[in-house]
């Protein structure tokens, strides 16, 4: 079981400039605020939110965390809208792109918060790299995600790499 993200070719225009600013090597995140189709497994994009500086508690070269104003505002916002939320960030400066094990640690402590604020809404993680995107979702009551086979965008397909979902059902990463 894959799920899939449908976005219009505008929003994902405008995520790729955001993740990717030039002379700025530091990772850039935002997340989509997305209607879940249970049956289809597929996140419909409602709304981009792009991060700005003040939005996080750290912002590196290898390292992105969210000021804690920034978390409670996404889980408001979330709520109020009745949306699942997908996470989106970037590996500048990778080709062939993963999650790293920071983000592996972040997911543990924040995917069972924010699914439990948000009435077990899915919730999804994109990472890009240059040339690759990856990602994966929980959607139900398990605790090992499901992989996002790739992202819509108008009437194209943006496969993902699956390198993250594989090595976490390898167990490098553990359970979340």
């Amino acid at each position: 079981m894959a799920a899939v993200i449908h976005m219009t070719a505008s929003t994902h225009a405008d995520v790729l400039s955001h993740l990717f600013p030039k002379g700025d090597k530091r990772e850039q995140g935002g997340f989509l605020f997305c209607q879940f189709d249970e049956m289809a497994q597929a996140f419909q994009v409602i709304e981009w939110m792009p991060l700005k500086g003040l939005d996080y508690a750290s912002q590196e070269r290898d390292y992105l965390e969210l000021s804690d104003e920034t978390r409670a505002g996404l889980i408001k916002k979330a709520h109020d809208m009745g949306a699942s939320l997908v996470e989106i960030h970037c590996h500048p400066g990778q080709t062939k792109v993963a999650f790293s094990l920071a983000d592996w640690m972040g997911f543990r402590d924040f995917v069972p918060h924010i699914r439990w604020r948000l009435a077990k809404k899915p919730y999804g993680a994109l990472v890009y790299g240059y040339d690759c995107v990856d990602g994966f979702a929980w959607v139900d009551d398990s605790k090992q995600p499901i992989s996002i086979s790739g992202i819509q965008i108008g009437d194209g397909f943006l496969r993902t790499t699956e390198n993250s979902i594989k090595a976490f059902l390898r167990g490098s990463y553990g359970s979340i």
